[in-house]
């Protein structure tokens, strides 16, 4: 046979092969339960700029193509906005505006029975990053404290203050709300230079979407102790005042004792306890969240990596709604939390923060007209268990004077939520106002 005779031969031969093919596939149906219908796309951020943003998302094998659709802040519709291969699994969106809300879906299709077929999808919600702030200002107040002031930023939910002391890391001080825009910071140390430093942020699928920062010119704080701040009681009353509360709180109602590694878990003490609550004094919820900001600020970055090495509790700490921050104690972020709270930073922190609830619900408490001793500890138990709303309750059923004998009988018959439900906890501190504030 001639080559020319082969060659076409094997040529119809792989046609036959191809028609047969083509044939057969479309005799096979499309099973429902492989049918892209009911697979589901889910969008995942990538980065985040200031104009620009990133998806990506897991592949589908059978997809022969992804569609992106997007919806900016202030539209009510999704727009379609690129059509993507199915060798890529990420879309770059640019020319955004900052500080901005967008929310992105991406449907895999592909053709079933001669039709187009989409996926399912889940939404992600992200933002762009804010703008860098044009101007931060810095001015030293007395008591070693620093005024931190700058210029509104659009679009900013609020905004995130750090400071650095000469040759140190830089510290995260607060995260405050979109105004005012000022904030004291009463936690620097006297005759140290600073520079400090403000991000706006905003808010997008419970992440904080930061812009760059803005650095202050350096400063210097006074060499002054902080001041008071207007309290009767000095530091002896002071320590019997926080040794009272941690006795009730964690020491198991005997006085000058206390758990500084205490970990509850919510609705332990109560059904209205929605967060966990940490530590000698029983900080719940966002008290919890202002005692690990504290215990972070003092540490530094370096010390406090030691304890959380990934960071997983100081990004909850920063983001996370700690109203209903919740968490079971073998878990490793308990785990974490209870070593951060029980160091010997950790512990001189909730020392220093229940002294300045102390000093705090004082100056409540005399403005109510209560300036007998004894009967304004009594208060400052109530205002610590119970809240401002539970002092005022129990005042107006206190008999004038308002000395620790009429303030703790107007409490005998009262039954508000735990103050006047817990009998035992009103009369140890009773005795114990009786026997040590003097």
């Amino acid at each position: 046979m001639k080559k020319e005779s082969i060659s076409k031969t094997g040529t119809m031969f792989v046609m036959a092969l191809l028609m047969m093919a083509m044939v057969f596939a479309a005799k096979v149906p499309v099973n429902a339960a492989s049918s892209i219908k009911n697979a589901t796309v889910t969008v995942q951020r990538k980065g985040s700029g200031t104009n620009s943003l990133s998806i990506r998302w897991k592949k589908i094998s059978s997809a022969r193509g992804y569609i992106v659709y997007r919806r900016a802040e202030g539209e009510k519709k999704y727009k379609r906005i690129a059509s993507v291969s199915s060798g890529r699994n990420y879309y770059a969106d640019r020319g955004l505006k900052s500080g901005k809300i967008y929310r992105y879906r991406v449907l895999a299709y592909r053709t079933e029975k001669g039709k187009r077929v989409y996926s399912k999808y889940k939404t992600l919600e992200i933002a762009t990053r804010p703008a860098q702030i044009r101007k931060v200002t810095v001015t030293a107040l007395s008591g070693s404290k620093v005024k931190v002031h700058w210029l509104r930023r659009k679009n900013a939910d609020g905004y995130r203050i750090y400071r650095k002391p000469n040759g140190g890391n830089w510290e995260l001080v607060n995260d405050v709300p979109s105004s005012p825009l000022t904030f004291i910071d009463a936690t620097a140390s006297p005759k140290t230079k600073y520079v400090y430093a403000v991000r706006a942020y905003r808010k997008a699928g419970n992440v904080k979407y930061l812009s760059e920062m803005k650095k202050s010119a350096k400063i210097k704080t006074t060499g002054k102790s902080a001041p008071v701040s207007n309290s009767a009681f000095n530091s002896y009353q002071k320590d019997v005042m926080k040794k009272i509360l941690y006795a009730v709180e964690t020491g198991g109602q005997i006085y000058g004792n206390q758990r500084y590694d205490d970990f509850t878990e919510a609705y332990t003490n109560s059904s209205a306890e929605h967060a966990i609550t940490i530590g000698a004094g029983q900080w719940y919820a966002t008290e919890a969240q202002r005692l690990l900001k504290l215990i972070h600020s003092t540490m530094g970055e370096d010390v406090y990596k030691q304890y959380d090495p990934k960071g997983y509790v100081w990004k909850d700490v920063q983001n996370k709604n700690w109203s209903t921050y919740k968490l079971k104690k073998n878990a490793n972020r308990a785990k974490i939390i209870v070593k951060l709270i029980s160091s010997p930073i950790g512990i001189k922190c909730q020392d220093q923060l229940m002294y300045q609830q102390i000093d705090e619900f004082e100056a409540e408490i005399r403005k109510l007209g209560v300036t007998d001793i004894q009967a304004v500890g009594m208060f400052i138990n109530f205002r610590h268990q119970g809240g401002y709303g539970a002092v005022t309750r129990i005042l107006k059923k206190t008999a004038k004077p308002y000395n620790l004998v009429n303030v703790y009988k107007a409490i005998e018959s009262d039954t508000g939520n735990q103050v006047g439900t817990y009998k035992t906890r009103q009369a140890k501190v009773y005795n114990w106002l009786l026997t040590y504030m003097k």
